[in-house]
């Protein structure tokens, strides 16, 4: 029985489809410079405002969540958090520099963590701190994709938090030093008008 030509093909279309291609014809260096690659584009999308760059990282299966704990799933969810909080602050300075751990690998994954040194300056202030990432994206022959990331930063210990203590420990101050004048200027007062009211009683 003569052997059908399409065999070998079918079964190399079926071991293709089992075994993914993406990373098969590129090494773990090529791998890893091309996620550098991703992180300055990603500081450059940042730092300068335009983040159209970053959409084709967005797939239907993107998620993740900011340092202030909201969600997105589109490119589109991510660009109107990063609109609202520049409307919220006008003339806002935002930098931010990624300090990644090198990534783990497996099959077309990688996941990546690390820190971020972030600056903010608006009217209230000038902002420094730093928060921990943890990123995993998928290598597509479309290039990367972002599965899902998680920005956390430490709740009590950061610059914003001492910002608004300072704030906070002025303004009480202030106020305690104001209502302490003005209740020394009343009973200044009333002392004054007793011993004034003294000698008045006892002469007649």
């Amino acid at each position: 029985m003569k052997k059908s030509p399409r065999l070998p093909l079918l079964f190399a279309a079926a071991f293709g489809l089992l075994c993914p291609v993406t990373l098969s014809a590129i090494t773990p260096d090529e791998i890893h410079n091309e996620l550098r690659q991703l992180k300055a584009t990603y500081e450059t999308a940042v730092n300068s405002g335009n983040f159209a760059p970053l959409e084709t990282l967005f797939d239907a299966n993107s998620s993740g969540v900011t340092v202030d704990n909201q969600t997105f799933r589109t490119f589109a969810e991510l660009k109107a958090i990063y609109d609202k909080f520049h409307a919220s602050f006008p003339g806002v300075v935002y930098r931010i520099e990624l300090n990644a751990n090198p990534s783990l690998l497996s099959g077309d994954l990688a996941l990546s963590t690390g820190t971020a040194s972030e600056y903010v300056k608006t009217a209230a202030g000038e902002f420094n701190y730093t928060s921990s990432f943890t990123a995993v994206l998928r290598r597509t022959d479309t290039g990367w994709k972002l599965v899902r990331s998680q920005v956390t930063m430490d709740p009590f210990r950061n610059s914003v938090v001492t910002f608004f203590e300072h704030k906070a420990k002025l303004t009480y101050g202030l106020l305690g030093l104001g209502v302490g004048a003005l209740l020394g200027l009343l009973i200044g007062r009333c002392t004054k008008r007793c011993k004034c009211a003294a000698p008045a009683a006892t002469t007649g």
